[in-house]
């Protein structure tokens, strides 16, 4: 199969390493605004071709004569020119896979994630696949949740909770993923499912102090928006009570982005004067942290994943948890990144494998729960990664 990867950041460039050693995959193609990221990789040995080219997603015309001739385009970029990149996917006959989505486009919209799911029929008719939201989370979780619902008769609560620790010299808190995705992420009203319709929420809302497995440890999460609490509920096909998602913040940068927001710093037109140039304070907030793409060396901390189904089976209530953690140390040992961006590229290595074994449900576009955990859980393990499970009962 001949895959095109647009984005070689931290992701996209984990991404590439791990697609080197399938089988499956015949050829790269990496695509990034900036050639010179791709076109380092292209001097790795091995038995795949790479091939590198250097444009602008957006421009139209260039990507869809960049990417013609490919059999999957994987969007490494930002979820925001997800809906766009399948467009182009459409239009030259080619599977299409991306590990989160963006959110509405304006205030009350329809999220991104119903957008992509809505070309659906498209896809179908050309008899092309579409696997949106595949990385670790979304991705892997919903996968978790699926298999955990299938042993319940009744679904009360699904519970993911993500996030780790990290330390870098001169930083306490620090996003290891694409910084502006963070910022949206964080920003954006969270959502939760609740008695069978999705609620908004304050961002950053209904702090939790959650046990991770070590060495992550006891860490203070907060809601943010998520595509598994907005597709979970419609695809489980069982009726569920609540579904949230939570992630680990350090609550000082909590206090400081919720502040910043309110004084309207972080708005795209705020714009302030560095040296000569006007730039907005919002990038200016944002290369405050460390470049994730760039943090390939080894930091110290771990990275967590833990999916809770609570429901009931015969007459007994019953909490399942799955649990995945791993650390920065051998994510660096395997892929030179952290923990963060070898779990996420994993996930989306797993949905091109699914996608070039035909093991998808078949023509059209579909979220990760929609894929066999058991073949999920399959290409996982081969590649000898951590995903513990364990029970409890609750009193009735």
């Amino acid at each position: 199969m001949r895959v095109a990867i647009l984005g070689v950041g931290g992701l996209g460039r984990t991404l590439a390493s791990e697609l080197r050693g399938d089988p499956r995959v015949t050829s790269l193609l990496l695509v990034d605004l900036y050639g010179e990221r791709a076109r380092v990789l292209t001097g790795i040995r091995g038995r795949v071709a790479i091939e590198a080219k250097q444009l602008n997603v957006e421009n139209r015309i260039a990507l869809t004569k960049a990417i013609a001739g490919v059999d999957l385009v994987i969007n490494a970029t930002l979820p925001k020119y997800n809906l766009g990149i399948m467009q182009a996917a459409l239009e030259v006959r080619a599977n299409y896979l991306d590990p989160s989505a963006a959110g509405p486009r304006e205030p009350g919209g329809l999220a991104g994630i119903f957008e992509q799911l809505a070309m659906g029929e498209a896809f179908k008719d050309a008899g092309l696949n579409g696997l949106v939201s595949m990385g670790l989370d979304p991705g892997v979780s919903n996968v978790m949740a699926r298999s955990a619902a299938e042993r319940l008769d009744t679904i009360d609560a699904i519970r993911i909770r993500s996030g780790g620790v990290a330390t870098l010299p001169g930083y306490t808190s620090f996003p290891l993923y694409s910084r502006e995705v963070f910022l949206s992420d964080v920003l954006a009203p969270p959502t939760v499912w609740l008695d069978g319709a999705l609620q908004d929420r304050a961002p950053l809302s209904e702090p939790e102090l959650y046990g991770f497995p070590p060495p992550v440890g006891s860490q203070r999460t907060y809601l943010i928006s998520h595509e598994e609490v907005k597709t979970l509920p419609k695809f489980l096909g069982k009726p569920i009570g609540r579904v949230d998602f939570k992630y680990v913040l350090d609550p000082h940068l909590v206090q400081a982005i919720l502040s910043l927001d309110k004084l309207d710093l972080l708005a795209d037109s705020h714009m302030i004067r560095m040296g000569n140039q006007m730039v907005s304070f919002r990038r200016a907030f944002l290369a405050a942290f460390p470049e994730p793409s760039a943090l390939v060396l080894p930091l110290e901390g771990a990275e967590s994943l833990s999916v809770e189904v609570e429901g009931q089976t015969g007459g007994k209530r019953i909490v399942h948890r799955g649990d995945i953690t791993l650390t920065h140390q051998e994510s660096n040992r395997r892929r030179s990144t952290t923990a963060a961006s070898y779990l996420g590229a994993v996930g989306a290595a797993i949905g091109t494998a699914l996608i070039a074994d035909r093991a998808t449900p078949g023509a059209g576009v579909y979220p990760a729960e929609a894929l066999d955990p058991t073949r999920v859980f399959k290409e996982w393990a081969a590649r000898n990664l951590p995903m513990q499970w364990s029970e409890r009962a609750l009193d009735a």
